[in-house]
Order: structure tokens, then sequence, then C-alpha cells
């Protein structure tokens, strides 16, 4: 990826062409859109398409900007579109990101190492200069699911401004190097706006751009009523050495095979004793599930009985991938207490 981005302003509709694959082939690498709005001392941020597959931002905002009966904004507000070079590698939008390149969601802390982590440095370098009263990262999530928002803090500002975009809210603090996790004087939320194949996830991603456009306070308390709130939630991984893939009976060239229907987790309450899919003679060695203070308590979670993988306990799934490549180079899902 080419760590310099180029900037453009108030683009006309014309300038952004005739489809999405058109305007990311314009644009041509990473760049900032700035569009003017009616208070100038004032500067919103969203960031999108950090990850090549996960393409509800983008769409969104290309439709916002080729829509010439929309108002201008309230305030200023500068895009920043990310992985174009991952995203029009074909098929398109199916590469998270280029072969050999790190994840960039995972580059936004020293030492910004490589031509992702230079990239990295220098978004935060401008989001500074633009001095945001508010933020956003729109994202997909791996595998079909409703939307919600992610923080590292649920203080009043992070709830307030989480809750204009989703009615579930997820606190967290585990510390990847994602862009959410950097302080830049304002709070920054990452918004999941649902599966990249599910029409849902485009139109809470362009309701996302709507409200970022013409709501004037984002700040505001009473949005919160009504949002569920989870916290502290863990990543259940498999371990570097481990195979994984999907199906419908045990695959016996691989040392895990997670259920087909496997999705069906996605943020429903998953009961004590749910059969997730089939291990190998470890068992459940092959997972991980880090508390926040360090302890594994993948066993307190997991059972294993008879070569098939149960839930032991009540717990709420998330960001449930079907996708063994991303199963395996990130998470096969997130868990919280139900409560």
């Amino acid at each position: 990826m080419n760590p310099t981005a180029k900037i453009i302003k108030n683009p006309d509709a014309a300038a952004c062409g005739h489809s999405v694959k058109e305007f990311l082939c314009r644009l041509g690498g990473p760049t900032w859109i700035d569009i003017d709005g009616m208070d100038p001392s004032r500067t919103r941020v969203m960031v999108t398409l950090l990850h090549g597959n996960e393409p509800s931002g983008v769409k969104a905002l290309f439709n916002w900007l080729i829509n010439e009966t929309r108002k201008k904004p309230l305030t200023n507000i500068s895009f920043f579109v990310c992985s174009v070079e991952a995203a029009l590698t074909e098929p398109d939008f199916s590469h998270r990101y280029l072969k050999d390149e790190p994840d960039m969601n995972r580059c936004f802390r020293p030492p910004f190492k490589g031509q992702n982590g230079i990239l990295a440095e220098r978004i935060l370098d401008r989001i500074k200069l633009l001095e945001p009263e508010a933020m956003i990262d729109i994202h997909n999530t791996s595998g079909s699911g409703p939307d919600f928002t992610i923080a590292p803090n649920h203080d009043d500002q992070y709830a307030a401004l989480a809750a204009n975009f989703s009615r579930r809210f997820i606190m967290t603090e585990l510390k990847l190097g994602s862009l959410m996790e950097v302080d830049i004087g304002c709070p920054i939320i990452t918004l999941e706006c649902g599966g990249s194949f599910d029409m849902t996830a485009d139109h809470t991603a362009m309701q996302a751009i709507e409200y970022l456009a013409t709501r004037d306070d984002l700040y505001d308390q009473a949005n919160r009523q009504g949002v569920n709130v989870y916290t502290h939630p863990l990543r259940f991984e498999i371990k570097d050495d481990v195979s994984i893939t999907y199906g419908d009976d045990k695959k016996s060239d691989f040392d895990v095979t997670l259920a087909s229907d496997i999705e069906k987790h996605n943020f429903g309450v998953t009961p004590a004793n749910d059969f997730l899919g089939w291990v190998g003679s470890r068992g459940l060695d092959y997972f991980t599930a880090i508390d926040d203070c360090g302890n594994d308590v993948v066993a307190d979670l997991f059972e294993v009985r008879d070569g098939k993988l149960y839930t032991k306990d009540t717990l709420r799934l998330f960001m449930v991938t079907p996708r063994p490549e991303i199963a395996s180079k990130d998470c096969l899902f997130y868990l919280v207490n139900p409560d």
C-alpha cells in the first residue's frame, strides 16, 4: 500500500464516477475527501475501507457524494478511504488486505514500520491537525449479523456518540493496534454495520453518514436511552499451528471443523451445551480466550465431549465469521456475558 494519501476537496458528482468501483479507480489509493460544512469551525471525521473486503462504508460515501440534492453538512467532514488497492484486487471487495501486508487496523501504534505503518502514522497526524469534535470508523462484520458499535471507553461522551449509530454498544479494553484505541483529543468509535453482503449493513452506513452530516449535537445524552451495553469482550482464537474449516460434518484433514451455520449465533444468546463444531485429539488445546488479566479462560467457557465442541456457559457471541482465513489470522469470534 502506498503510504501517501492524496486530498480531494468538495468533489462534484461527476468527478466520482458512475459506480463504486469507478469511484475507487479514480481515487487510485488512500484518499482524504474534505467536505465544507455550514460551520467551518467544527470538523468531524469518518474513516472507511481500512479493510478492503468491507464495502458498506465506501458504498455509502459514494452514494452520498453523488446525491446532488443532499444538503450542505452542518460541520466540515473529512472522509478517509483507505485500502483502495486491496478492495480493487479481483475479485473486488474480497481481500481484507494485500498479500504479505499486515492488517491495516493493527498498525495504529508504534513502531510505525512498513508502508502500512507509515500510512497509519500519517493518518493520525492529519486527524490531529483537523482537531475533530467526533470521529467514526466504519466496518463490516466478518460474518452476517446486526450492527453494533465498539469503543475503548464507555464514559458519557463515548456512550452518547455511539448511541447515534446503533442500539448495541461494546466497551473493550483489548489492545490490538486499532484506530479507535488512539488518543486524538476526541472520542473515536467503531461502527460495525453488519455483514459485507447484508443490505441492512449498507443502509446502516448510509444512515451513519446522514447523522454525521445533520445532527448538531452528537453527544446528546438523551440518545443513550434504550442502548444495550456490553463490556469486556473476549476473543476466541485458534493457536498458530491449528488448521480450521467449516462444514456439516467433521473434516478429518483439519484440526477444527466449525458448524457451517455458525453465523446464526451472531448477537443472539447462545445457551450452555450448544454445539459449535468438531475438534481433533487436542480438544480445547486448539483454542485460547484471554481475559483482561491475561488469563486463558477457555476451559471456563467451552468444553469438548466425544470430539465435539460445546459452550459450557450461556454466552453472547458476535463477529462470528464463516471464513477460515479470517478465523486463522484474526479470531473465530468475540464473546461477552449475556447479562
